[in-house]
């Protein structure tokens, strides 16, 4: 997913290439093959031109199309001209390789309008490698029903037993596996938590802020955003959105991704419905509630249950204020984390 314009997708694919170059490796990106799409997920014009509708042109969000317009713009210059070679997605030395590793992300999850479709690839099926493993992949919204939905099952079957080791990192992943393969995959944290990124976090000069990290048009309920408001004033604290145009929010801003975890790591509360929000959050022992939502319901829920961290999650949007301000105990949180990392270290190390 390295080409994919997200914090969470730079941070994670960055995380996984310097660890296993860390092992004395050389490690490059490959490029996903264009497969087929399924039924009822092409990409095609009509759902091209729902999805702008939806997200620049709705009648809530009309009267600031412009600033929007503006920020993603910047935002989408960053990373095609910055961010992306940065991480290096257009090295390509060879040709073949000693081992291809799958992830991390959703990197199982067809059950999305993705541009490649459906390719056998991405589960295992890597013809230019002598082997093939996942670490910390997910299947995000595809559950077996629809695996069995599509039809799709044999197909998986047959791509993912060709994976000399599975990793996977929510439970929803794991059951999947369970079921079609019939044995017990890895389960690890993502590359992120794994991944010591605290000396590459860079500082930034605001203080006394709440982080709101989110995507396009998202938070957009004036309930939500009434509670959010309302939080931020009896706190004295300023609204800043990461990347987004939030209009409610005091700021926005389009940092490095390294700047991001920086903002993390000093904010005084994250306000988040994203995967990677949560995980930034835990990582730097943050005041956090995470906003659940039916596209992010699977990898959220088993990400906060894995920590003991199931109250972080808001489904009442007025109880916001109370969940985002209560206290954490990191302590037994920052055990399971150091743990997670030396058996992720094992998992690839044994596997390299």
């Amino acid at each position: 997913m390295q080409h994919v314009r997200n914090y969470g997708s730079f941070l994670q694919a960055y995380a996984l290439k310097t660890t296993l170059e860390s092992f004395g490796h050389q490690c490059e990106f490959v490029d996903i093959e264009q497969g087929v799409p399924l039924p009822g997920l092409e990409r095609n014009m009509r759902y091209l031109v729902g999805m702008a509708f939806k997200r620049y042109f709705n009648w809530s969000t009309v009267k600031t199309l412009l600033p929007r317009r503006k920020y993603t713009k910047i935002y989408q210059k960053r990373f095609d001209n910055e961010f992306l070679p940065e991480l290096g997605i257009n090295k390509h030395t060879f040709e073949k390789y000693d081992l291809v590793v799958i992830g991390s992300d959703e990197v199982f999850n067809f059950n999305q309008h993705t541009s490649y479709g459906f390719t056998p690839q991405l589960y295992g099926d890597v013809r230019n490698a002598k082997k093939v493993i996942s670490y910390a992949g997910s299947f995000g919204t595809t559950t077996i029903d629809v695996i069995d939905k599509f039809g799709v099952r044999d197909r998986l079957v047959a791509a993912m037993s060709k994976l000399t080791a599975i990793s996977v990192r929510d439970t929803n992943s794991l059951s999947v596996v369970k079921d079609l393969l019939h044995k017990d995959p890895s389960f690890n944290i993502d590359p992120v938590l794994m991944f010591d990124y605290h000396k590459y976090a860079k500082d930034p000069k605001e203080k006394d802020y709440i982080v709101v990290y989110s995507y396009p048009n998202r938070i957009k309920g004036k309930d939500e955003i009434n509670a959010i408001r309302s939080f931020a004033k009896i706190k004295g604290k300023k609204l800043i959105s990461i990347c987004f145009y939030f209009p409610w929010c005091d700021e926005t801003v389009i940092p490095h991704p390294f700047e991001v975890l920086g903002y993390m790591k000093n904010a005084d509360y994250i306000i988040t419905d994203t995967f990677h929000g949560c995980v930034m959050s835990i990582k730097f022992n943050k005041k956090f509630a995470a906003l659940v939502r039916e596209s992010n319901l699977q990898k959220m829920n088993s990400l906060l249950d894995q920590f003991g961290l199931s109250e972080r999650a808001c489904h009442d949007i007025t109880q916001i204020g109370a969940i985002v301000d209560r206290d954490i105990d990191y302590n037994p949180v920052n055990d399971l984390l150091k743990k997670e990392h030396i058996k992720s270290i094992d998992y690839l190390k044994s596997n390299l």
